[in-house]
């Protein structure tokens, strides 16, 4: 066999398993003979039938599930993704803010690029790019892998962070400062990505959103150990912080102690679990005991749910939220507030 042909026998294996991902699953298949066509036509192969079958078996030892049905055509049974899987992974990427209107659509190609050609028409016929608010920073990918190599690399990172400000009634970016960050974590939470680290100065907890970060760049200095400025040790433990902390608030690591009414059962157990402490108080209320972070983010929690929920402890919590409704209600009383 010469050269040519043995090269093109090497690439044919390949594009015969292309053509079963892409044209086939476990309601549709495809004979060898429609593979054979699909080779010349596609790849400007030429092939026999025999050696279909003798590509399949060696797919099929290879690992690859491949079947045969009733009407002598194969499918491809298994891949690395089912379709509930994609869609529920193209699903999660529409509804991420942070993940930019552009690369929605890019992403969401790529994945249902992973399915049949008839699985992608169904995902396809139901996902709609809609109008909810997504974040414009292009570079938040980038900012994933550089971020993602310092932590591994256990280097500081440095980026600038900007805010938002009205200029000639239109809302506008503006360069905040500059950081320089030993970064600990990447954490998804309530539709934010946010890296927790430790700044420089101080010997505590903070985060950034990084939809608001830019200009990423790893350092030549030496991350601080996370040991020195939070209770974790050995690793961070990022599930464990998300759980204690509202609305990515640092705050003072208390027991938080609350008699709620049963109705919002649901939001306490959404937060804390449903393995933190939980005595139920005759026929209407329940008393929950779980640790968190005492902070702006818990008051703010807390102020939704203050009309079913008592704060036991601790006490500074109790104040905290007395003091935020007292200025709540002072702000509504205030008729001269719209006065420029």
């Amino acid at each position: 066999m010469a050269e040519k042909e043995i090269q093109s026998s090497k690439k044919k294996i390949f594009f015969v398993l292309d053509i079963l991902k892409k044209y086939s699953d476990d309601s549709h298949s495809i004979t060898a003979g429609e593979i054979v066509e699909m080779l010349k036509s596609k790849y400007g192969l030429i092939a026999e039938r025999k050696s279909i079958y003798r590509d399949i078996e060696v797919l099929k030892e290879c690992g690859y599930s491949i079947e045969k049905m009733a009407s002598d055509g194969f499918f491809l049974a298994e891949r690395s993704f089912e379709p509930a899987e994609i869609r529920l992974l193209n699903d999660a990427i529409i509804g991420a803010s942070f993940v930019t209107q552009k690369k929605t659509k890019e992403l969401s190609k790529k994945l249902i690029n992973e399915l049949s050609v008839f699985q992608s028409r169904q995902i396809e016929s139901q996902t709609y790019f809609d109008n909810r608010v997504k974040f414009t920073n292009e570079h938040i990918l980038y900012a994933i892998d550089t971020i993602h190599t310092a932590i591994c690399e256990n280097r500081k990172i440095s980026f600038g962070y900007y805010r938002k400000k009205i200029v000639n009634n239109k809302i506008t970016r503006v360069h905040s400062r500059d950081h320089v960050i030993s970064p600990y974590a990447l954490i998804w939470s309530e539709d934010k990505y946010y890296l927790v680290g430790n700044y420089e100065k101080y010997d505590n907890l903070s985060h950034y959103r990084l939809d608001r970060m830019e200009n990423v760049t790893i350092t030549d200095e030496a991350s601080r150990y996370f040991e020195e400025v939070c209770s974790y040790k050995n690793s961070f433990d990022a599930g464990d912080y998300v759980s204690k902390t509202f609305r990515m608030h640092s705050g003072t690591d208390d027991m938080i102690d609350l008699v709620c009414k049963n109705e919002i059962l649901e939001k306490i157990t959404d937060k804390f679990g449903d393995s933190v402490h939980y005595m139920s108080i005759g026929k209407e209320k329940f008393r929950v005991r779980a640790r968190g972070y005492s902070s702006d983010g818990l008051v703010e929690w807390l102020m939704m749910l203050s009309d079913r929920c008592y704060i036991v402890s601790p006490q500074s919590l109790r104040n905290a939220v007395s003091d935020r409704a007292s200025k709540i209600l002072e702000m509504q009383n205030d008729s001269g507030f719209m006065n420029p």
